[in-house]
């Protein structure tokens, strides 16, 4: 009588080690793609939010001019953002234990600080048009062209502030919630710029016979929602920023 055999072949453990690896990479590469789609749906998210409320804002404010002597002037202002907040420099010292007891409760500047004024183009937008030069009479890009409650130009301590930046959320900054991470709140940023709409009415141009007269009133918000932000103040020279999304839409303005 054969007694029964004990333990396994080197073929068997091969063929077990190698199932093993394959269902192992599966199940890896399974983890990495549900992350990857998770960051992508936060980033999405993030970026309809910062879109909505943007429009939302620029509709009270474009419907509510302001009249500064011959100038006419609208006011944004985005609540629970920053034209001066470095998100790096808070990260660094919040691991390093800088904010172990209390945050600043004036983090990023003051509501009054972080409102700004500005002026619609002048220019009807030109497709096709390129250069910064060029496009400077066709746009009202913020926050980089923003004016003072004036209608002056305003001035910049640390150079322009490039775009907005979302403050970490209040829970955060009321310390009561600790740990970092990559999808927070204050790692997105924004701008947008403001231009005339080509669109025309179905009214002729007494000055212009066969064309339609232009919709005055209608103009179109460009918006871009960057992550990772890189700003020249803390780079130390100009950097070139991509946003990850970017969206177009209409608006119609109150004189």
């Amino acid at each position: 009588m054969r007694k029964a055999r004990k333990g396994f072949t080197l073929t068997e453990i091969l063929v077990a080690m190698a199932i093993f690896a394959l269902g192992g990479s599966a199940i890896v590469a399974l983890f990495i793609t549900n992350q990857r789609l998770s960051r992508q749906a936060m980033d999405s998210t993030r970026a309809a939010e910062i879109t909505r409320n943007v429009r939302s804002l620029l509709t009270q404010s474009l419907s509510r001019p302001i009249q500064v002597g011959d100038k006419t002037v609208y006011k944004f202002d985005y609540p629970g953002s920053s034209l001066t907040f470095l998100p790096n420099k808070f990260m660094k010292d919040y691991e390093q234990g800088s904010y172990a007891k209390e945050i600043p409760t004036d983090l990023g500047g003051t509501p009054v600080e972080n409102a700004v004024f500005f002026r619609l183009p002048a220019a009807m937008f030109q497709a096709g048009t390129t250069g910064e030069e060029a496009l400077r009479p066709m746009l009202t890009s913020l926050p980089n062209d923003s004016m003072d409650s004036a209608g002056n130009p305003r001035s910049w301590e640390n150079g322009r502030p490039e775009a907005f930046r979302l403050l970490p959320d209040s829970l955060r900054r009321a310390s009561a919630l600790y740990g970092l991470d990559p999808d927070d709140r204050m790692f997105y940023s924004f701008d947008f710029s403001i231009r005339r709409s080509l669109a025309r009415s179905g009214v002729e141009d007494p000055a212009n016979p066969g064309f339609k007269l232009p919709l005055e009133d209608l103009f179109v918000v460009h918006v871009k929602v960057y992550k990772g932000f890189e700003y020249a103040e803390e780079a130390g020279e100009e950097v070139q920023n991509t946003p990850y999304y970017e969206t177009d839409f209409y608006i119609a303005v109150a004189r």
